[in-house]
């Protein structure tokens, strides 16, 4: 039995399920749309933002299969792809064999091939997934890309998928090509009730299940839905588990609350002081630019992450401004700390030079010619909120210190309870 529920899961909610299946709701549609739209405007590229798990990658691959069949497509993935490899893939999609080749001669191919298509008005389109994981080199070819043109038109039609920094990057002074091309961006949305219990469902119809509702009732649907945020990627992952681990099925409430909390630490690795991970989030990260370039993104792993330009850092800076050991962050279930250690030319967050504060998703960290942009930053309670706008915020002490004064007040009302 095991066998099959792990055959079932994987095939209805695994990484190869949207060949079986695409699901369509609102904010899928209204992508495929802006994506379309921006495909046939004068400028001709069109951004895709979203978050991990949001379903980026899997409306872009929808859009490809709308395409007319005879359009010059490549589509790339730009995780940590080298410019050469991208300038090869491009190339080898529009039926080029290459070889290969410095990166000025596939440059030059794709030049030639982009002027050629676009004189007799079929301009090729690229389509490139994970822009933000590209590295600067890559970046700046494909910008070049970008800047294509013949008789006063682009040459080359794109579409750009990334997650929440990406309008930021498009618009830095590292891409001036496409910036100015950008012709405009939609930014993935949740499923609503609704729509996460069709997409559940229709999955396991698609895979053979004649009733979804003898697997995942409707209240187990819902149960995901609100601890998924309505994200399909996040709903995947913990339907896949959900769905390994059953006893029995119809799936119970109860059994799938405890299913959740069990795979939390072990699907995240990240550990939270003081208070369990909110079910379905994602991990924080810090987009790290110089000069309006991206230089790479760091991803939470741990609960506490140095910064600094000592190589014993978690997060490298390299700049004759920043301490050996600048900063740190200590990262809460409920609030994301960040403590200045002493440095020599201090930090400053958001243009105010601070010694310690709570972060919020887009905050920049300024230090020496470096920026960090805050993404994913834990909701902060209503308790730290009001410690972060208090104006005696430079002499607040860590939330270590707060959360043991609050596990007093607790112990202190069990203990009158019991009385």
């Amino acid at each position: 039995m095991q066998s099959t529920q792990s055959w079932m899961s994987e095939k209805a909610f695994g990484k190869n399920s949207d060949d079986l299946v695409t699901v369509s709701y609102k904010s899928h549609r209204d992508a495929l749309s802006s994506l379309e739209a921006a495909l046939k405007g004068p400028k001709g590229i069109g951004l895709l933002q979203g978050a991990e798990g949001s379903g980026k990658t899997t409306t872009v691959r929808h859009l490809l299969e709308s395409l007319p069949k005879d359009s010059a497509v490549a589509f790339i993935n730009g995780d940590r792809i080298k410019a050469g490899d991208m300038m090869s893939q491009i190339l080898t999609q529009y039926g080029y064999d290459t070889g290969l080749g410095a990166v000025d001669e596939l440059e030059k191919m794709i030049r030639m091939f982009a002027t050629q298509q676009t004189q007799r008005g079929r301009a090729p389109i690229l389509i490139v997934d994970n822009v933000d994981q590209m590295y600067p080199s890559s970046l700046r070819s494909l910008n070049i890309l970008a800047e294509l043109e013949i008789d006063n038109r682009y040459a080359m039609r794109m579409i750009l998928t990334g997650r929440d920094g990406l309008t930021t990057l498009v618009a830095s002074e590292g891409m001036p090509g496409v910036g100015k091309r950008e012709d405009g961006h939609f930014a993935m949305g949740p499923m609503t009730l609704r729509e996460s219990l069709i997409y559940i469902h229709q999955r396991l119809g698609a895979c053979g299940v004649n009733d979804a509702d003898t697997i995942f009732p409707v209240d187990v649907c819902d149960y995901l839905h609100e601890q998924s945020g309505g994200w399909p990627g996040t709903i995947n992952k913990a339907a896949i588990q959900a769905m390994r681990s059953a006893t029995s099925f119809p799936l119970k409430l109860s059994d799938t609350i405890i299913q959740r909390r069990a795979t939390i630490k072990k699907v995240d690795n990240l550990p939270v002081l003081g208070a369990e991970k909110v079910v379905g989030s994602v991990a924080p990260s810090l987009l790290i630019t110089k000069n309006g370039e991206l230089l790479t993104e760091y991803s939470f792993k741990e609960n506490k992450v140095l910064i600094g330009r000592s190589d014993f850092a978690d997060v490298v800076v390299d700049d004759q401004f920043v301490s050996k050991m600048h900063a740190v962050l200590l990262l809460f279930a409920d609030a994301l700390v960040l403590l200045d250690l002493n440095s020599s030319n201090g930090t400053t967050v958001n243009s105010v030079v601070v010694r310690s504060t709570i972060l919020k998703s887009d905050d920049i960290l300024s230090l020496g010619d470096h920026r960090l942009k805050v993404c994913n930053a834990p909701a902060i309670s209503d308790e730290m909120a009001q410690l972060r706008e208090s104006p005696d915020t430079l002499k607040m002490k860590t939330l270590v210190d707060l959360r043991r004064k609050r596990e007093q007040r607790l112990a202190l009302v069990k203990t009158s309870g019991t009385q």
